[in-house]
């Protein structure tokens, strides 16, 4: 998959020659976190409550071996506070709102009008009411996003050494990958199981280790972002010697055949298992993450080469011709998509009036569930978990100025990475590649909720720190840039 000086890099991806314990525990760390990337999707996604747990406990433990490891290393100042305060400031506003509205310190008038109905209909009980119309569900919600924020510091600390980096990506591409083909075995075997259980859902659909198509669309799209990364940034590398072009051709086709086989290889089977799921939100946001990432690479500086251009267009032209050739059934279901007659036209239009109800305070995360009901008409199904678009979803339940801060906290690492990327001389794909799969998170979430399943976060949020790690200039680099220029 890699090759001599990738490997090398990846063998050692901190300090040579260096036994400290820092540097162990940072070792620790960044294999722990590609077993928790290889993990979750394993278990149903880690939907499951237990599977869920399995995570959080990881995640913190490793959170705390790495903070233990920062200070014995002293390292806190390779963390420039502008990249990564404002992102921060904003994520706690959002956190700190949604603990607030669980707590009974809100004043009655913020209360949600639910508590007082209670009080009436069962006036021997005590309550705590909240904004929150269920601080139970708020609370898992918010531990949830307290586990996605380490998962991404982890990444993105790990993934400030450009090795550690670069083996992040190459582990969840080569992961994503073993699951894709464990989703097709079980689909060309006659898709009868989902695990060691009965397919009780989506029968004619790939979906791999998830329940949802939609959801695993997502992922094995993410996968396919990060291969098809990889192999983009080996391509631009060979045509852009000082060789000629016959030797650059023939190198280019031992390349692709022989020395990057495996990663050719994941490239067309996440490609297909995305056809497979036949999820039309998935198939168009996974083409949108392909086209960014393609778009991204070929305007950072250290990317160009005389045929760069050229690269892309042919990038670009094979994934729509895949999509084509591959995707007739998904396409086809694109093409006879009826918004009436899903359904969710009109849940888009409900949630929008419980917004404009509350559009300042909210619910309480992890309430549509429970608050939904009291909107929903008859021409709906009779359970709607879901409002099938988070941004929708979240300033419901958080109030629009608080999920307005978590969304620009994200907006505001995507745009880090882009400027990083432009900085950066070498492994500027990294934070490409982190663009790209924001691009596709970003279309699939108007659409679906894949970001609420915690293998899909896990994964995104791995690819994100990495990249904000490679776009995030170090002490260190910046010192050994200062003395390139002396």
């Amino acid at each position: 998959m890699v090759g001599p000086r990738e490997m090398t890099e990846i063998e050692l991806p901190f300090r040579h020659g260096t036994a400290s314990l820092s540097d162990a525990v940072a070792m620790l760390c960044l294999w722990g976190l590609v077993g928790l990337v290889a993990w979750t999707p394993l278990p149903l996604g880690s939907v499951p409550p237990w599977a869920w747990g399995v995570l959080t406990t990881a995640a913190g433990i490793l959170l705390v071996l790495r903070a233990a490891g920062d200070f014995i290393a002293q390292e806190g100042s390779e963390v420039p506070g502008r990249v990564t305060l404002p992102a921060a400031g904003l994520f706690a506003i959002a956190l700190l709102w949604a603990i607030f509205q669980c707590l009974p310190w809100a004043p009655a008038a913020w209360q949600h009008p639910v508590w007082a109905e209670a009080a009436k209909l069962l006036p021997g009980l005590a309550f705590d009411p909240a904004i929150s119309i269920d601080p139970n569900s708020s609370w898992t919600a918010i531990f949830h996003l307290a586990t996605y924020a380490a998962i991404f510091w982890l990444a993105f600390r790990c993934g400030q050494r450009g090795a550690a980096a670069r083996l992040l990506v190459i582990a969840f591409g080569t992961i994503g990958t073993v699951y894709a083909v464990w989703g097709l075995a079980v689909y060309w075997t006659g898709n009868h199981y989902l695990l060691w259980f009965s397919k009780w859902a989506y029968a004619d659909d790939l979906t791999s280790t998830f329940v949802n198509r939609n959801s695993y669309a997502t992922y094995t799209g993410l996968a396919l972002v990060a291969m098809t990364g990889l192999l983009l940034e080996d391509v631009i590398r060979r045509i852009s010697s000082p060789e000629s072009a016959r030797r650059k051709l023939r190198a280019f086709f031992d390349n692709v055949g022989v020395r990057q086989v495996w990663v050719v290889a994941g490239v067309l089977i996440t490609a297909i298992t995305v056809l497979l799921t036949h999820s039309r939100g998935g198939a168009t946001a996974t083409g949108g993450g392909v086209l960014g990432l393609i778009l991204i690479a070929s305007l950072v500086p250290s990317l160009r080469g005389p045929w760069r251009k050229w690269v892309a267009l042919i990038f670009a032209l094979g994934a729509v011709a895949a999509l084509v050739l591959g995707g007739t059934e998904t396409l086809t279901r694109l093409a006879d998509t009826s918004w009436d007659v899903e359904g969710r036209h009109e849940i888009f239009e409900l949630t929008l009036q419980a917004i404009s109800n509350n559009p300042v305070i909210g619910t309480g995360l992890a309430t549509f569930k429970s608050i939904f009901p009291t909107y929903r008409t008859e021409s709906l199904p009779l359970l709607v978990d879901l409002a099938h678009n988070d941004y929708l979803e979240n300033m419901m339940e958080l109030g629009i100025p608080a999920a307005v801060a978590l969304f620009l906290a994200a907006l505001w690492l995507v745009i880090q990475c882009a400027l990083g990327a432009f900085r950066r001389h070498r492994d500027a794909i990294i934070p490409c590649i982190a663009i790209g799969a924001s691009v596709l998170i970003g279309l699939q979430s108007l659409v679906d909720f894949s970001m609420q399943i915690p293998a899909v976060a896990v994964a995104y949020l791995t690819l994100l720190g990495a990249g904000l790690g490679q776009a995030t200039p170090t002490g260190r680099r910046v010192a050994r840039s200062a003395a390139s220029r002396a």
